[in-house]
């Protein structure tokens, strides 16, 4: 297939994206989901990336995990996960202690703020997921998301094996 300059950009109304291309694909449904996240919280008083929101609800889930623990979920480097702990910090959503345990260790807690905040997360995503997805069928949906686990499966075990052969 060759680049055509002189082709619409367009068809039938809707942005082409390069058939065969996932990756651009992906990247646009991130950046869609994203625009449409903070479009859906912000008006409702809450100012956090979806993956912000993750981090709330993890937390909220596995009250005192360590910042190393939430990482390892979250399958993201230390201090990637910084980044978006920061502004949870900032906005007294989440405090950090030192473990009694360990001084080394910080357990990651959610104040009474973020306790809302996770709420309003949790409450709200059933239905903005729905807005997003709403092209798709229940059972379309469920497919999509068995899809995407196993697309995110195999491209972690492909990221392992690059990481051994390097």
């Amino acid at each position: 297939m060759s680049f055509d300059p002189k082709a619409p950009e367009q068809e039938a109304g809707k942005a082409v994206l390069l058939p065969g291309v996932v990756g651009i694909r992906i990247r646009r449904l991130q950046s869609l989901f994203g625009s449409h996240w903070q479009g859906w919280f912000r008006p409702r008083g809450l100012a956090v990336t979806p993956v912000q929101g993750g981090v709330l609800l993890l937390i909220h889930r596995h009250p005192g995990i360590s910042q190393i623990a939430l990482a390892r979920r979250l399958r993201i480097e230390a201090p990637t996960l910084i980044q978006s702990l920061g502004p949870l910090i900032k906005q007294k959503l989440v405090e950090r202690i030192r473990s009694a345990d360990d001084g080394r260790v910080y357990e990651l807690r959610l104040t009474r703020a973020g306790f809302e905040a996770a709420a309003l997360v949790e409450a709200s995503i059933p239905e903005h997921e729905a807005d997003l997805l709403r092209h798709l069928s229940i059972e379309e949906r469920q497919t999509f998301l068995s899809l995407l686990d196993k697309a995110i499966a195999g491209a972690e075990a492909a990221l392992e094996e690059q990481e051994k052969a390097e």
